[in-house]
């Protein structure tokens, strides 16, 4: 059983530089620039900004289409709020870390490149594929992984964020707790390994004023169901748009406390 599901790390790492992944997800970012801000006597949008891995792409294999969930999301949130999102398939945490300033993928270019207005919220969801090379070569109950260390990179993401200077705006993020996988079911080290990365990214999110980082954990559990598919990985389509759905009223309540 370990042999069947370690692969999927290695192929995702794989998709990594897969080009068109990101040529269509960049396309979506790219459009948030020329949306039109306001007409006359109107408010301009709040602008949300999801950033991850291929849970934020919104891969479906063995389905071709992206079925990201900021599309449901900004259905849900409705007149006044665009959604725009950067999804990197099999990319960990630490590699996005790595690439912030990167003008086609980085999460810090992104940011900074949105103005008028500027993004209100920034929703993160990464580290699946952390956990996944974190643990893969180690047996169901040997080895352990420092937590702060697992963590840092998630919590750098959500710190480029917030260190941006957007005048009297203030940038808020939103941390998505890291879901369950076939794998985490196979392997408990893998299992607690996302639940303490889970705790300790709430934590850090607790520990600003103000609800400028907010923490919610994934909104469903993992189970062989039609909102995953069959690689035990990823969502299905009703997956995805179950998740934007769920997050939405979470993400109303952050947008009421934004500038």
């Amino acid at each position: 059983m370990l042999m069947m599901v370690r692969p999927i790390f290695s192929i995702l790492l794989s998709l990594r530089h897969n080009h068109l992944h990101h040529q269509r997800t960049h396309s979506i970012l790219k459009s948030m620039s020329n949306d039109v801000i306001s007409s006359e006597g109107t408010l301009p949008p709040k602008r949300i900004f999801c950033y991850g891995d291929s849970l934020t792409a919104g891969t479906a294999p063995p389905i071709y289409d992206l079925f990201p969930y900021g599309q449901s999301l900004e259905s849900e949130l409705g007149d006044g709020v665009v959604v725009r999102w950067r999804g990197l398939p099999g990319w960990t945490a630490q590699t996005m870390v790595e690439y912030l300033d990167d003008g086609n993928v980085g999460l810090r270019a992104a940011v900074n490149g949105i103005d008028n207005p500027p993004i209100s919220l920034v929703i993160i969801l990464a580290g699946t594929n952390d956990i996944g090379f974190l643990t893969s070569s180690m047996t169901s109950t040997g080895g352990a992984t420092d937590i702060d260390d697992a963590v840092k990179p998630i919590v750098n993401l959500h710190k480029a964020c917030l260190d941006i200077t957007k005048g009297e705006h203030k940038i808020r993020t939103l941390a998505v707790g890291i879901p369950g996988s076939a794998w985490q079911q196979m392997n408990s080290s893998a299992s607690k390994l996302a639940a303490d990365m889970n705790s300790s990214i709430q934590q850090f999110a607790q520990s600003y004023p103000d609800g400028v980082v907010s923490y919610t954990d994934f909104p469903f559990p993992y189970e062989k169901n039609d909102l995953w598919c069959s690689d035990g990985l990823h969502l299905s389509p009703e997956g995805y748009k179950r998740l934007g759905n769920d997050l939405a009223p979470i993400v109303k309540q952050i947008l009421e406390r934004c500038n």
